[in-house]
């Protein structure tokens, strides 16, 4: 996690796994998503410690999350969302890397509530389905169907990160940030992991319309994001989607961002160049070789300054 997140949680007061689960769980919710790049979130974690607490498990704040999503070999859950159905299905399995718990879970959205279904497993049997998953599975499909057989469904995505949790003084919202995050296509072979740098993803679950953390956002112009399934961009993003139009106004948001990466990263590149470049040279002045450290230092300020103005 990077320096400036770890020192700001230490002014936010924290609450337990207990507190959490007990009044904030938020099993049925109004989902809202926001995208934003390191620096947006970085210069609004301040004011969130007026709203929120931030929970903590044995002295940490941050959490390494490891899901693995499931789906049919047509992609089903994926195409609901891409065809805009009011009534979509997510399924995954997520192990609490920190905690070594893993649990099953089944989410339903219908319209704009989200109803999620789950139950704790073995933490060894994480990323693949057994006969227990499958019954629950089952169950719970059947129940939002009406009774449809469930299809057959195995692992197809794989996502990492890190997670930061917090909950409203009022109780009555849970927002999560996601950053550091990584997928994987488990259907192909030798697939590469999609980094996702530079992307903090803020997700707030309550039931209420105007919620704290969108009032934040909007003092920010941060607009709510439309369509951001995280599972349904990395089936994106993996090349595996035949159409993605109703991502495609997300996907763009998320290039911006990665894009700005890219910049930030040629920017230094330059600035190291140059500031080589020069002190070779200047190293290589007799007049300058018995006591060149403050020549040096002034040389490499100036390049700086010079190099900023020309980009």
């Amino acid at each position: 996690m990077p320096v400036k997140y770890s020192t700001k949680l230490k002014n936010f007061k924290s609450i337990t796994l207990n507190q959490l689960n007990a009044t904030a769980s938020f099993l049925k919710r109004i989902d809202r998503k926001f995208l934003l790049n390191t620096k947006q979130f970085s210069s609004i974690l301040d004011e969130l410690k007026e709203n929120f607490n931030v929970l903590e498990i044995n002295g940490k704040k941050v959490f390494n999350y490891d899901n693995v999503y499931m789906d049919t070999p047509d992609y089903l859950f994926y195409n609901q969302h891409q065809n805009k159905l009011a009534s979509r299905t997510k399924v995954r399995t997520r192990y609490y890397v920190d905690s070594n718990i893993a649990f099953f879970e089944y989410k339903q959205k219908n319209d704009w509530i989200t109803n999620k279904y789950r139950y704790e497993f073995p933490a060894s049997e994480h990323g693949f389905m057994t006969r227990g998953k499958k019954r629950f599975f089952d169950w719970v499909w059947q129940s939002s169907y009406t009774w449809e057989k469930a299809p057959d469904i195995s692992p197809a995505i794989k996502t990492t990160y890190k997670r930061i949790t917090m909950v409203s003084k009022k109780w009555d919202e849970r927002i999560t940030i996601d950053f550091d995050i990584k997928a994987l296509d488990l259907r192909k072979k030798n697939a590469e992991t999609v980094d996702l740098k530079n992307l903090v993803i803020v997700e707030s679950k309550s039931m209420k319309e105007n919620c704290e953390i969108l009032k934040t956002m909007e003092n920010h112009k941060i607009e709510k994001a439309h369509s951001c399934s995280k599972y349904s961009l990395w089936v994106v993003y993996s090349g595996i989607a035949e159409k993605y139009d109703t991502f495609r106004e997300t996907m763009e948001k998320i290039k911006e961002i990665r894009m700005e990466t890219i910049k930030n990263t040629n920017r230094v590149t330059s600035l190291n160049s140059v500031t080589k470049n020069i002190t070779k040279e200047i190293t290589k002045l007799p007049e300058f070789r018995l006591n060149c450290k403050k020549c040096v230092a002034e040389m490499i300020k100036f390049s700086h300054i010079r190099e900023i103005k020309l980009v």
